[in-house]
């Protein structure tokens, strides 16, 4: 507790002030001794420490990231011949002026004119639906949407590291949500008939007798996308001493941040502000496990049954954790001549297909022994409803204690199952899927 002398006291002077125990700070102040402080001792002190010691950071910091958009800068003054392989490296082609640095340093010093140019607004975040002028807030009230040609080079880096964005279906949306058609193949048909018409039926009749009149029968499902955002710490170290690489690098950091959080959500997403994942749909179906924190040969032969014909192999794979891959490679080995169900070799990097679907390896599946832990899938019948825009700001605050920069991304997407439900064949029990997993 902070008191003030009101008197001379064991050599201290009057209106010293002292830091003492509870107890003898209240038998001062009882003898009138000393009085309680009233104001706040500690604030302003430490804030002048604080601010004495942070004015040499900042200046720092603020000086490396300078020196990184200088090197840019200079880069780009310089005549095509010199600026092109300075920027995008020896042998590599591209116009100095519309780089994906470039924009970023715009951002950076909200450089209005630079943005417009390139085809860029800002936008509020705290209402997404409403595009809003320029302004001079960044990093906090909104972003920056990225120029289109950006969004396809850092969309076609997204799609190389997926697994489900390659092999779906994209329905471009310029909406947060919008209605698919679907036919109902889950009402179980008649003896005879089949869920697969969607409703059509047909019988066979006498010549010139009237025919059956049928329609299909129509559903829509209503595709929502939902805001991905992250963050990325760029050391203002690393940016120093390869400012060129500026470009390239934060490429690559957003593009691989957004596959995997998306794989992840079409996986295993619940479908609460974020899309519906495979896993979690009501429609994938659980084949039997032939033996417990195993996967065998039998239970490839239960999955396989259980899928939805039609399946091509652009569009159909199997997903498995990295858990998954021992047991594979048992079944590779041991497998009878002419039954290996792998089109590759042991002797190499293993290119593994499982009747001739591709086998992919992730960590955004179960691990071995946990349900899903082997997935096939046909994603042609997964929509992915893509906003095909990206918004990007920038704060030199957010991080500054440890010499970053911290450069956001908002991405707005959305995805589920084209199908409401699995499908109920001809003899009105089976059941069909185009996702089956693997039960515990």
């Amino acid at each position: 507790m902070f008191v003030q002398l009101t008197r001379d006291y064991l050599g201290r002077k009057a209106g010293e002030r002292l830091d003492l125990s509870e107890s003898d700070a209240t038998g001062l102040i009882a003898r009138g001794t000393a009085e309680p402080v009233r104001d706040d001792v500690l604030s302003p002190l430490i804030q002048r420490s604080i601010d004495s010691a942070l004015a040499g950071i900042a200046g720092g910091l603020q000086s490396t990231f300078d020196a990184a958009l200088r090197d840019f800068s200079q880069a780009q003054t310089k005549s095509r011949k010199g600026a092109t392989p300075a920027i995008f490296g020896e042998g590599r082609i591209g116009d100095p002026k519309q780089t994906f640095g470039r924009f970023l340093l715009a951002v950076r010093h909200n450089d209005r004119k630079a943005l417009d140019e390139m085809g860029s607004s800002f936008v509020e975040w705290d209402d997404v639906t409403r595009k809003a002028a320029m302004s001079t807030q960044t990093g906090t009230s909104g972003g920056y949407l990225v120029p289109i040609e950006f969004v396809s080079r850092l969309m076609a880096l997204v799609t190389e590291t997926s697994i489900v964005r390659p092999r779906a279906t994209v329905i471009p949306m310029s909406s947060r949500s919008c209605q698919i058609p679907a036919l109902d193949v889950i009402t179980a048909p008649n003896a005879g008939d089949t869920a697969f018409l969607g409703g059509v039926v047909a019988r066979w009749t006498e010549e010139a007798t009237a025919l059956n009149e049928t329609e299909p029968n129509l559903k829509q499902i209503d595709l929502v996308n939902y805001e991905l955002s992250g963050y990325s710490k760029v050391s203002n170290t690393l940016l120093s001493d390869s400012a060129i690489g500026l470009d390239a690098f934060l490429m690559q950091i957003f593009s691989r941040a957004i596959a995997w959080y998306e794989d992840y959500a079409f996986l295993r997403g619940n479908g609460a502000a974020k899309p519906l994942g495979v896993q979690t749909w009501g429609g994938m179906i659980q084949a039997t496990r032939t033996t417990a924190n195993q996967f065998k040969l039998q239970d490839i032969a239960n999955m396989y049954s259980r899928l939805l014909p039609g399946y091509g192999p652009k569009t159909s794979c199997w997903i498995v954790h990295p858990s998954v891959l021992a047991q594979l490679l048992q079944i590779a080995s041991t497998a009878a001549a002419g039954q290996n169900l792998f089109l590759t070799s042991l002797q190499g990097h293993p290119q593994m297909q499982i009747l001739g679907l591709d086998v992919c390896t992730s960590e955004k599946v179960p691990a071995l022994g946990t349900a899903n832990d082997v997935t096939l899938c046909d994603f042609q019948h997964y929509l992915i409803g893509d906003r095909q825009q990206i918004e990007i700001a920038y704060s030199e605050h957010v991080a500054f204690l440890t010499n970053q920069s911290v450069w956001r991304f908002v991405s707005r997407v959305g995805g589920q199952p084209w199908l409401r439900d699995k499908v109920t064949l001809a003899d009105t029990v089976s059941t069909l899927s185009p996702f089956v997993g693997l039960t515990v």
